[in-house]
């Protein structure tokens, strides 16, 4: 059982190890590029989800009423999610930021809420 949790332990370190060596400012604020007179530098959006499990135990005996069942499992899982978010324009005047917007997400969001407005609007006009 000790193994098992020194094996969990060192798990979550490297996982925590990777995290801490990917979470660099330059995943946020890309490269600084001038045009025109004016620098521009990217900047997104960065997301880190992260989830796991484990689990043990004694089960019931086996099928054929011999033995006993033993259990033992672990699992997990994250990704990291990179969203362009606009970029700075910097000039000798200002600075600015310049937004990109995701219309996908826009018209995605108005879709829904346009269903959720006709659901609302029959169920109430039922009573």
């Amino acid at each position: 059982m000790e193994d098992m949790a020194q094996s969990r332990e060192s798990v979550v370190n490297q996982i925590l190890d990777r995290v801490r060596n990917s979470a660099r400012v330059d995943l946020v604020y890309g490269e600084a590029r001038e045009l025109h007179g004016k620098s521009i530098i990217p900047v997104a959006l960065v997301a880190y989800i992260f989830g796991g499990g484990s689990g043990t135990g004694i089960g019931p005996a086996g099928g054929n009423g011999h033995g006993e069942g033993v259990g033992a499992g672990g699992g997990g899982g994250g990704t990291v999610r990179v969203q362009p978010v606009g970029v700075l324009e910097v000039t000798d005047y200002e600075t600015r930021l310049v937004p990109i917007f995701d219309w996908t997400r826009i018209i995605t969001a108005a879709i829904t809420a346009a269903g959720v407005w006709l659901v609302v609007r029959a169920v109430f006009r039922k009573r």
